[in-house]
C-alpha cells in the first residue's frame, strides 16, 4: 500500500506543478462548454454523461478519452473543468421542471472532479434529480451521497487518514463501494482515471444503464422524408 507520507506529497506536487501550468491554459479550459463536440444525429442513447477534469485541466486527459470511448458508443458525454459543476447542476434542476432531462443523469471526475462529482450528485439528489450512476477517481476530500443517487463508484489511493473516500448520507439507498486501488501496478494520483480497466468498467455500466433510445416522431418523420 501506497504510504501515507507518499499520498500527501504526490497531491501537494500535482497541486503546485498545476499553479505553474495554469496562467498558459486559455480562458475556455476553465469555462462550461464542452470539450468534446458532438453531433447530435450521433446520439442512439439516452442519459446525460458529465465528466469532471481536475485543476487547471492538464492532469485529467483520461476524462477525455472516456468522453471520447462513450461518444463512439453514441453516449452524449461531455467534459467539464471541475468548477462548472454547480451551474451545470442548476441548468439540470431547472429542465427536470420542465421534463427536460434526458435521465438517466450520469456523472464522473478525477481528482478535484472526483470531488465535484459527488457534490453534484448529492446537490441534484437533494433537489429531487435522480442521478444514477457516480464515478470519482481519487477525489481528494471526503464527499457524502444521499437520497436519489444510485450507484456509487469510488476509484482512491488513500490519503493518510483515509479522507477521500465517499460516505452515506442521510437519505442513501443506493450502491456504495469504495475501492483502494494502491495496489494496482502504475495506479498513482495523475495515471489511475487513465487506467484502462478502470475506463472499461465504467463505460460498460453506462452502457447498460444509458440504453438505447427510440427516434422521436420528428425524427422518424426526417427519415420517412429522406
Amino acid at each position: 500500500m501506497r504510504s501515507g507520507l507518499y499520498s500527501s506529497v504526490a497531491r501537494i506536487g500535482v497541486i503546485l506543478l498545476a499553479l505553474l501550468v495554469m496562467n498558459a491554459c486559455t480562458p475556455s479550459d476553465n469555462s462550461t462548454s464542452e470539450t468534446l463536440k458532438i453531433n447530435n444525429s450521433s446520439i442512439t442513447r439516452n442519459g446525460e454523461i458529465y465528466l469532471f477534469r481536475g485543476l487547471a485541466n492538464v492532469f485529467s486527459k483520461g476524462m477525455d478519452v472516456i468522453g471520447e470511448k462513450m461518444v463512439r458508443q453514441g453516449l452524449n458525454a461531455r467534459v467539464y473543468n471541475h468548477s462548472s459543476w454547480r451551474g451545470l447542476a442548476d441548468d439540470i434542476i431547472a429542465r427536470s421542471k420542465k421534463r427536460k432531462v434526458r435521465y438517466p443523469v450520469i456523472i464522473m471526475g478525477h481528482s478535484l472532479g472526483g470531488n465535484a462529482t459527488m457534490q453534484m450528485a448529492k446537490y441534484l439528489g437533494d433537489n429531487g434529480v435522480k442521478v444514477a450512476y457516480a464515478v470519482s477517481f481519487d477525489p481528494t476530500i471526503t464527499t457524502f451521497v444521499g437520497a436519489n443517487v444510485g450507484e456509487v463508484l469510488n476509484y482512491y489511493l488513500p490519503n493518510t487518514d483515509t479522507t477521500n473516500i465517499v460516505k452515506k448520507d442521510n437519505g442513501f439507498t443506493g450502491s456504495l463501494r469504495n475501492i483502494d486501488v494502491s495496489s494496482v501496478a502504475g495506479v498513482t494520483h495523475v495515471t489511475v482515471e487513465k487506467n484502462n480497466r478502470f475506463q472499461t468498467n465504467v463505460i460498460q455500466t453506462t452502457l447498460a444503464l444509458a440504453k438505447k433510445r427510440r427516434p422521436t416522431p420528428t425524427e422518424v418523420a426526417d427519415v420517412d422524408q429522406r
